[in-house]
């Protein structure tokens, strides 16, 4: 097994004006190669005030074709790890998750074996349930016109002044069928979409399957990884105290409106999934619904109230849980404020307790393989990515 960070591509010729889904020919050079590479390249970029946010785009395009279970394992093991290593940014990313496949047989020859799942969202627990719904089994493998289809489909920030990445992972090689894969990734590069390849297996034969070019070609990394390693589960002497804290943090939250009852009803379901998938994926699951990133304005009260603007004249008394509907707006806030002062003591102590797990984890991983597979190369790279782009990681 072997992890390898490829060098970053060559820098942009100039840059080019972001089009959110619209045909790559829609791009315009609009400013010369030194002022694109101040905003866009720099790992010097001047970092952001913490109390500020920032866009953050992440979407992960996986083969699903029948060699690659080990790698649906593996991204399933180790969603969570990636959401705690984003995390760890300061300013507070706004972290919005896609999922495509390809080489899958859900699709068609015409659709080139490809499927989106989840379109960029914030609902984290949305695209976990996809990704636990993937199956292995399928046709061709191209990987030219699955990124082509993630530039083009998938609802990037508008914002300058956002992170939007791709990670594209298979075990085939990268030149297969009609689209150029290089100038997908091309295409991506100039609408500041970096494109990060993993290729499940040896570093050498992913080099000889080109898939370092796609790297190369979308300003990103390359990397060689062992999906196996990833699916590791390694338990730790904080596992049953995150477990435990993960109870009560469920009770805070206060389903509303037409999506509360199976929201809640999602959110139980995705942990009985990582738990599944064994006690460290739980864990991690834990630790990142213990921070900033696990929202879930859409169907819990407590986060929408967070939200700018909220009152309760924004709900008609139906989207109310039974339990609010007779009480004044004041009675109403008193008793969200109380279930938001709780869910906070609890993740603190989640958060405590999750900076003794990873130690704990980081140093067993060691000790037994040398590395951490996936979950450890998508986080160098989120996080190299990340500060490139003006954030900061305490400690990292």
């Amino acid at each position: 097994m072997e992890v390898t960070a490829f060098d970053r591509g060559w820098p942009h010729s100039g840059y080019v004006k972001f089009v959110p889904g619209g045909n790559r020919m829609k791009a315009a050079r609009i400013v010369p190669l030194a002022l694109s590479t101040l905003l866009f390249l720099s790992p010097a970029a001047a970092p952001l005030s913490a109390n500020e946010t920032r866009p953050v785009d992440v979407v992960v395009v996986l083969d699903t074709s029948g060699s690659m279970e080990n790698l649906l394992d593996a991204t399933r093991a180790r969603l969570w790890d990636v959401v705690n290593e984003l995390g760890r940014m300061e300013p507070t990313p706004e972290l919005r998750v896609g999922l495509m496949s390809f080489g899958t047989e859900k699709a068609s020859e015409e659709e080139g074996y490809i499927v989106q799942h989840v379109d960029l969202t914030y609902e984290l627990d949305e695209a976990y349930a996809e990704l636990m719904e993937l199956t292995i089994g399928g046709g061709e493998e191209y990987v030219g016109r699955a990124l082509n289809e993630a530039v083009d489909d998938m609802n990037w920030s508008p914002e300058r002044e956002a992170l939007r990445i791709v990670f594209v992972a298979g075990n085939e090689p990268a030149d297969q069928g009609d689209e150029d894969f290089l100038l997908a990734a091309n295409a991506a590069r100039d609408q500041d979409i970096i494109v990060n390849a993993l290729y499940a297996g040896n570093r050498e034969q992913g080099v000889v399957e080109k898939w370092h070019k796609v790297a190369q070609a979308g300003d990103g990394n390359f990397s060689a990884i062992d999906p196996a390693v990833g699916s590791i589960q390694i338990a730790t002497p904080q596992d049953d105290l995150l477990l435990e804290l993960n109870g009560s943090l469920n009770t805070t939250y206060v389903p509303y409106g037409e999506k509360g009852e199976s929201g809640l009803a999602n959110q139980i379901a995705q942990d009985s999934n990582a738990s599944r998938l064994g006690v460290q994926s739980c864990s991690s699951r834990i630790v990142a619904k213990g921070g900033a990133l696990y929202n879930n304005a859409s169907w819990d009260l407590v986060d929408k109230s967070l939200e700018d603007g909220f009152n309760w004249d924004m709900l008609s008394l139906s989207d109310l849980p039974q339990a609010l509907r007779e009480l004044s707006d004041e009675e109403r806030d008193t008793f969200i404020a109380s279930k938001r002062s709780e869910r906070e003591r609890i993740q603190q102590d989640i958060q405590r307790a999750s900076a003794e797990r990873e130690a704990f984890v980081k140093q067993a991983m060691i000790e037994r393989l040398g590395d951490e597979g996936l979950g450890e190369a998508m986080r160098q790279v989120i996080r190299e990515q990340a500060m490139a782009k003006g954030f900061t990681c305490e400690g990292c």
